[in-house]
């Protein structure tokens, strides 16, 4: 009996899953869903207003979403008028208190939601881990995903490319 095989098997299987969890989803539409603020604003994610967004999917307790808050306060700081909707989404699994306390001792501005049953989470292409980011364009298609931690420089890179006049020209 060949004892690579059993080698040759979980190699397959982990770039399977590693396909699986990290594929972009390219071009696709944004998920016909509402995403309810935890101050109560609603945000159709089919149709953006003429605004693009970023959507992260985050948990009070997660270290690396914690990481992140800086980075998505910076693009809410910079791009909230009227150019982007920066909105965190909770996973059903966090606590509503646990969501308070973090919007008020980081004095976050930018939207919070609570995925509450998870139909949030599950109208989003590969939502498994936090902390997963989208940014949604202008026309309602998913551009781009990250899973894992931001840095501000990719983050930045990402919706200065999707903003720029060239970008928002070659749309029309």
């Amino acid at each position: 009996m060949n004892t690579r095989i059993p080698y040759l098997l979980a190699a397959s299987i982990a770039a399977c899953g590693m396909i699986y969890f990290t594929t972009a989803p390219g071009l696709s539409a944004s998920p016909v869903v509402t995403v309810t603020s935890i101050d109560g604003q609603q945000f159709d994610m089919a149709t953006t207003g003429g605004k693009a967004r970023l959507v992260s999917f985050y948990s009070p307790d997660c270290p690396i979403s914690q990481r992140d808050i800086p980075f998505l306060k910076e693009a809410h700081s910079r791009l909230s008028n009227n150019q982007l909707d920066v909105i965190a989404v909770a996973m059903p699994y966090d606590g509503a208190q646990q969501i308070a306390q973090l919007k008020a001792s980081e004095e976050i501005q930018y939207s919070m939601a609570h995925d509450t049953d998870g139909s949030i989470s599950a109208a989003f292409p590969n939502v498994r881990f936090t902390p997963t980011t989208f940014l949604i364009d202008t026309d309602g298609k998913i551009v781009w995903r990250h899973v894992g931690r931001l840095t501000s420089a990719s983050l930045n890179d990402e919706i200065d490319t999707l903003l720029s006049p060239q970008h928002l020209a070659g749309k029309e």
